[in-house]
């Protein structure tokens, strides 16, 4: 499928949210995001978006790196979908992890901007 520029501009709108997330601005953070998101870690733990930006804020966890590659973008209408796969560097209660997720992300626009409304990951098993 051909890139467009609303291709482009949804993996832009990825590109900041996991760039927020990593330097822990949270202003842009939480303008990267929709007031009813739902977040699904790969525990499988569900977060709203106060949940998930308060989290964040007390580095329940903290990413130290967050790497996106092989992601495909659909866009019906106003949404975006994300399919991805990311390497995730995180400190969790003084413990650092470092794993692979394959994840589907869910983006709306709305206000000329695209805001994540879902969020779904899950760990890719080690080799």
């Amino acid at each position: 499928m051909p890139e467009t520029a609303e291709h482009a501009d949804v993996l832009r709108a990825d590109d900041r949210r996991f760039e927020a997330m990593r330097k822990e601005d949270w202003s842009a953070l939480e303008d990267s995001l929709a007031a009813d998101l739902v977040y699904v870690h790969s525990t499988a733990r569900v977060e709203s978006k106060a949940e998930h930006v308060g989290n964040l804020k007390a580095g329940r966890p903290h990413y130290r790196g967050i790497s996106p590659r092989d992601r495909t973008v659909r866009v019906h209408g106003g949404m975006g979908i994300v399919n991805g796969v990311s390497e995730m560097h995180v400190e969790n209660a003084g413990k650092e992890q470092r794993f692979t997720v394959r994840y589907l992300a869910v983006y709306a626009k709305a206000e000329s901007a695209w805001r994540m409304i879902a969020w779904q990951s899950t760990r890719v098993p080690d080799a």
